[in-house]
Formats: C-alpha cells, sequence, structure tokens
C-alpha cells in the first residue's frame, strides 16, 4: 500500500522521513515503469516490453509472471540482479503531475511503517528552505521524468510506423506453462523492412537504441523463469518443513508429561 502525499512546507517543515533499506516496498510490482535513459543498463539484467496505457505506449521491465508479484525482490527484501530501476531507487519520494502541469513532489507516509528505525531526514533546512537531500532527490525525478516524457513519445512513432505487436510470452513454471498477458514487443520482420527513410527517423530520435535494447533483453526471460522455479521450490520445501513439525506434534502416539518436574 502506498499513501501518497505532496510535500508542502506547512505540513512537513519540521518532519523527518527516512530512506528505504529494501525493496519491501517493491515486493508486490510486476512491472515498473522505465525511461529511455535506463535501457543500456536495464537490459542487461532485466527483460523489458512495453504496455499500453490509456492510448499510449511505454517502457517497462517486467519483473513477475502474475499480479502481486516481484521475482526481483528476495524473502529479505533486497533487490537481487545489478539494476534497478530509477522509479523504484527514489522512493519514499515520487513526482505527479499538479495544476497547470506543474510538478509536485510527493511522499510516501506508509514508507515510515516499514521500518522500525526513526527517521533522521530533514525534509526542510534550518531556514526553511527544502534540504539539500531533498533538493538532488527533486533534480534526479526531474531528469527521470524528462526521459520519461520522451520515451513516451518515441513509443508513439513506433506505434505510428505500425512496429508494436503482442508479446505471447510462455514461461515453464514447474508443471504449469504461464501466458503472461498484456506485454507488447516490437515486429522484428517490419522492423528488417521499414524503408530507409523511417530508419533514419528512428535513428534521428534515439529509438533504435531503445528498440534494440528491448530486443536484447529478451534473453532476461530465461532467468525469470529460473527465478520463479526458484521461489516455488524454496516454497514447498519451507511448507514441507513446517509440515512435518506439525505432523511431530499431532502425532497420537506420543504425549509430553511436565506434571512430574
Amino acid at each position: 500500500m502506498v499513501n501518497i502525499v505532496p510535500i508542502t512546507k506547512s505540513v512537513f517543515l519540521d518532519r523527518k522521513w527516512l530512506a528505504s533499506e529494501n525493496y519491501v516496498f517493491a515486493a508486490e510490482y510486476a512491472t515498473a515503469t522505465l525511461a529511455i535513459g535506463e535501457i543500456s543498463q536495464a537490459m542487461r539484467s532485466l527483460p523489458l516490453g512495453f504496455i499500453k496505457h490509456e492510448g499510449y505506449f511505454t517502457l517497462i521491465a517486467i519483473l513477475g509472471l502474475q499480479q502481486g508479484e516481484n521475482l526481483f525482490v528476495n524473502k529479505k527484501g533486497n533487490w537481487i540482479t545489478s539494476y534497478k530501476p530509477a522509479v523504484l531507487r527514489s522512493y519514499p519520494f515520487s513526482l505527479i503531475s499538479g495544476k497547470e502541469d506543474q510538478m509536485l513532489l510527493t511522499f510516501d507516509e506508509d514508507s515510515l511503517l516499514n521500518s522500525e528505525l526513526s527517521p533522521t531526514n530533514s525534509f526542510y533546512d534550518e531556514s526553511g528552505e527544502i534540504a539539500d537531500e531533498l533538493s538532488s532527490i527533486m533534480s534526479f525525478l526531474h531528469e527521470v521524468y524528462k526521459s520519461y516524457n520522451k520515451t513516451v513519445e518515441i513509443c508513439k512513432v513506433i506505434n505510428d510506423y505500425d512496429l508494436f505487436e503482442k508479446w505471447n510470452i510462455t514461461i515453464n513454471r514447474g508443471d504449469k506453462e504461464i501466458n503472461v498477458e498484456g506485454i507488447y514487443k516490437i515486429n522484428e520482420e517490419k522492423l528488417r523492412f521499414l524503408d530507409g527513410d523511417k530508419l533514419k527517423f528512428l535513428q534521428k530520435i534515439s529509438a533504435l537504441g531503445l528498440i534494440y535494447g528491448h530486443i536484447f533483453s529478451g534473453t532476461n526471460l530465461s532467468l525469470l523463469e529460473k527465478l520463479a522455479n526458484h521461489k516455488d521450490t524454496t516454497r514447498i520445501s519451507t511448507e514441507d518443513n513446517i509440515a512435518n513439525v506439525q505432523q511431530l506434534f499431532a502425532d497420537d502416539k506420543d504425549s509430553l508429561d511436565f506434571s512430574n518436574l
């Protein structure tokens, strides 16, 4: 759960915040939005695809095989691959659109519920100005937001060129085949026969880097499969151990008598 609140001086002047110790907050995120500026690193460890939302396409990292599942966060809440999406690294802060397209810095109030530590970071300094650390976070988020908008614009051109197609992802999970739906990919056949002028334009707007980064990242689907099966094997093993312990105490042939102690 999240409880996003815009940061204002009247509410946050004397308050403190705490940087997230881990990624427990993202344990149920099956996808994460990405920006084009992240693709050179993200493609190395995450499978990347596209989703269609409110009529436009955007780039995402595929993190799980079903809603409420993030296979890249382990039981301890640690992120297990080298790259972490920027939208998650900035937690508990994010940007939202306000009136007249003004961007508002927000804070997740529920982030303070995930730690036993006391918050120590100030929102505002002694003179009532935004604290330096928070100012740096805000600058980072503005850069991510600009990169994200550029990604949406690039995806619009890709869609105009009819290069998106539904991605039929099938993962073997145990003895079942899991179909992941709602994800799109680049139609490589159409890309191969795209006319020269359109290819030049894609190159001009940095779309080809995004396209080939996405295609290259497809090899990471095998990692997704391994993580899913490892998670299930670990869960089953834990359940078996619990069942064995319960059976020990449920056995009618044995009893414990403390009356003579």
